[in-house]
C-alpha cells in the first residue's frame, strides 16, 4: 500500500511541475508576441536625421510603410540632401532618392532590405531607428 501511495505522490508532483512549465511557456509566448506586435505598430512612420560639419550639411529622411502585413513586408523610401561646402562656399546640393522593400525578422527584430541585405533596428522607447550606427529620430504624426 505504501508503494502505491509513493507512486501517486510522484505522479502528482510530475503533473504539477509539467503544468507550471506549460504556464510559464504560454506566458512567455504571449509576452513575446505582444512585444512583436508593439514593434510592428511602431515601425511605420517618418524618421529624420540632420548633421552639420565643416564640409556641409545633411538632411536625411526615411519613410517606412507597411506593404504586406502577412509577409511582414515594408516599403522604405529614403530622401537625402547634402549641401557641400567647398573653400567656405556652398556648392550645388546633391540629392538622392531611393525606394526599396524590407522584411521584418520577428526572431531578431531587425528589418532587412531585400535588395541590399542592409538591416534596420529600432528603439521603441526612445523612438529611434538605426541603420547600422546611423541614428534617426521618429517624427510624431
Amino acid at each position: 500500500m505504501q508503494k502505491k501511495c509513493v507512486t501517486n505522490h510522484t505522479k502528482i508532483i510530475v503533473m504539477k511541475t509539467s503544468f507550471s512549465i506549460v504556464v510559464i511557456l504560454l506566458l512567455t509566448a504571449c509576452n513575446t508576441h505582444s512585444e512583436i506586435d508593439a514593434m510592428k505598430d511602431f515601425i511605420p512612420g517618418k524618421y529624420v536625421r540632420f548633421s552639420q560639419h565643416e564640409f556641409g550639411t545633411e538632411n536625411d529622411t526615411i519613410v517606412i510603410s507597411l506593404q504586406n502585413k502577412k509577409a511582414n513586408e515594408y516599403k522604405i523610401a529614403r530622401r537625402w540632401k547634402y549641401e557641400r561646402v567647398l573653400d567656405g562656399k556652398a556648392i550645388e546640393p546633391e540629392y538622392k532618392n531611393t525606394t526599396t522593400s524590407a522584411i521584418l525578422n520577428e526572431a531578431s527584430k531587425f528589418l532587412q532590405e531585400t535588395e541590399t541585405g542592409d538591416s534596420y533596428s529600432f528603439d521603441t522607447k526612445q523612438k529611434l531607428l538605426f541603420a547600422g550606427s546611423t541614428k534617426y529620430q521618429k517624427q510624431n504624426k
